[in-house]
């Protein structure tokens, strides 16, 4: 019972004294030097306490351009991350998962990631195959 009452309480006061934040991200996948049409790009805002929040998602488009806005209400400073799905240098019906950190400095502006390439593979890539 106590803990639900410190629950309670520590939501009431994370409601009262949040702040929106939000953040834009766009950029253009690249795999093998050529755009990625269909990639699926999703804004996550990483939670301390609580789940994380899906903020927006999006494919790339036939050019592999994206573009996403998001906004969380939050009592520290939004964590976003960009998670892009896709097939690039993956086995058959195999997709991969890489996630990029968006700067702090760029919440509440625009985080332009230009040429997202995707044939690097990043530290953290998950695979999954069917």
């Amino acid at each position: 019972m106590k803990l639900q009452i410190l629950f309670f309480a520590f939501t009431i006061f994370e409601f009262t004294n949040a702040s929106v934040q939000n953040i834009t991200v766009k950029g253009i996948a690249v795999c093998n030097k050529k755009r990625l049409a269909k990639a699926n790009v999703v804004l996550i805002e990483k939670d301390r306490f609580d789940p994380n929040d899906e903020l927006a998602h999006i494919e790339t488009n036939s050019e592999g351009e994206f573009e996403l806005f998001g906004k969380d209400n939050e009592i520290f400073t939004i964590e976003p991350i960009i998670r892009i799905t896709h097939a690039c240098n993956t086995e058959p019906n195999c997709l991969r998962t890489s996630e990029y950190k968006v700067p702090q400095n760029l919440i509440g502006s625009i985080y332009n990631m230009t040429y997202v390439v995707l044939d690097v593979f990043v530290h953290n890539d998950k695979t999954k195959c069917k």
